[in-house]
């Protein structure tokens, strides 16, 4: 079977809409899939109703943005009740500060001399105004002043740049313990970007239920790493392409069949019930 457990889409920071995700991962044969748009779940919501025309199973999916000791820390969260008020609630500040975050990065860049219009990283966010550093990294390369991603981020928006805003993140114990209220599954998403790998012992602590361990940047090392961890732990094993448009698929990525096969028993045990793939 063929899975990823990490996607985003246009409600966020990925190029695609809902719908084209789902027709996408259905003509390159995947059986489950996840979108975890960043601090929100409209585009889950909004892929649901393409479901009967592309019948894979879409799996509740966010990725939220924490904070732990000045780290900042990605919690993936599965199988959440996505009716539960203050679950969305704590979504909601996270997604609505990002406007403001990138209105002033705008300004920033502005004072340093470069002439990009507040109008043209809209059009990048799309009616959701969602917008991220990537969406802003566009737009100047779209007004020609850098070719690419990498050195948009190298010369104007890296976290040592004179330009760059922090974002607001809420503290990782609390986001983690959301994510128990409302009955979902966490997961610490993209271990190796970590700054210091033993943090994963204290987020365990805090009740992390899994971790990312086949994501699709890690290298062998890294993948042998997070299983010893995972299965020394009682933790489930996740893993996902981290997909934001054509520039960065692995249209043959996918992740183990034990990523499935555990998500789905906890969920099953947090249910009381018996869960098989």
């Amino acid at each position: 079977m063929k899975i990823d457990l990490h996607l985003h889409t246009n409600f966020s920071d990925g190029k695609l809409s809902p719908e084209k995700i789902l027709k996408l991962a259905w003509e390159n044969h995947y059986e489950y899939i996840s979108i975890t748009d960043h601090d929100s779940i409209l585009g889950y919501l909004e892929a649901k109703k393409y479901l009967a025309k592309y019948p894979l199973e879409l799996i509740s999916g966010v990725e939220i943005s924490t904070n732990y000791q000045s780290s900042d820390v990605h919690i993936l969260a599965y199988y959440f009740d996505e009716n539960n008020d203050e679950f969305i609630e704590m979504l909601r500040k996270i997604y609505d500060s990002r406007y403001g975050r990138a209105k002033q990065i705008v300004s920033n860049l502005n004072q340093m001399g470069i002439d990009l219009k507040w109008e043209d990283v809209l059009k990048y966010a799309g009616q959701h105004k969602y917008i991220g550093r990537p969406h802003i990294a566009r737009a100047l390369i779209e007004n020609g002043f850098c070719k690419t991603i990498k050195s948009v981020f190298d010369r104007y928006l890296n976290n040592d740049s004179p330009i760059y805003v922090p974002k607001y993140r809420i503290d990782t114990a609390y986001a983690v313990d959301l994510i128990q209220k409302a009955g979902g599954i966490s997961v610490v998403a993209h271990p190796g970007r970590l700054e210091d790998d033993s943090l994963l012992y204290e987020f365990i602590d805090m009740g992390v239920e899994g971790i990312e361990v086949y994501y699709a940047s890690h290298s062998t090392g890294q993948i042998k790493f997070y299983e010893q961890i995972a299965l020394e732990n009682n933790l489930i094993r996740t893993g996902g392409s981290d997909f934001h448009g054509s520039d960065f698929y692995y249209l043959n990525y996918t992740a183990p069949d034990v990523c499935i096969k555990e998500l789905k028993a906890r969920h099953a045990s947090k249910r009381g019930l018996n869960g098989t793939v």
